[in-house]
């Protein structure tokens, strides 16, 4: 079989994608920039190990808790009464699911009133050298899968 006899299915993103995805990472970023501004991104865990738990695997234990913190955060920004945020909808994503967190907001779109942002939670470090600065990897299949069933 030659490449040029495949048939491949070709994603085309919507016209307004750009301007969609601009304003969800640009809302998200207000959303938490505002919890860290009023002081609510302090996660207290408390444990009864003498000698605490070891660095260089505090992210797998902190993931949990900064998922469902960042949950808890979008889910307030939802129930203000003054949400600014046009923030229709929050959801936890499946297990397993590449979202770890489903956001719906609204805007007026040509076939839809509401765009859907998908939020994979990562757990960094500040006291371990490097850590956040290299790239998630995640499967380029799961990818590539996702992208040709929603192109946006």
């Amino acid at each position: 079989m030659k490449y040029e006899n495949l048939d491949l299915k070709i994603p085309v993103e919507s016209d307004d994608y750009y301007v969609c995805s601009k304003f969800i990472t640009e809302s998200i970023d207000l959303i938490m920039t505002h919890a860290m501004d009023s002081k609510r991104n302090k996660i207290i865990i408390n444990t009864n190990l003498k000698l605490g738990i070891p660095m260089e695997n505090v992210n797998k234990i902190a993931g949990p808790f900064i998922e469902a913190w960042a949950f808890e955060i979008f889910s307030e920004a939802l129930e203000d009464d003054n949400n600014t945020y046009d923030l229709v909808n929050v959801e936890a994503g499946e297990r397993l699911n590449m979202a770890d967190i489903v956001l719906q907001f609204k805007k007026i779109r040509k076939r839809s009133s509401v765009v859907t942002g998908n939020v994979d939670v990562k757990a960094t470090s500040k006291d371990i050298k490097n850590s956040g600065k290299s790239p998630n990897i995640t499967s380029f299949a799961r990818i590539r899968s996702a992208y040709i069933e929603d192109p946006d």
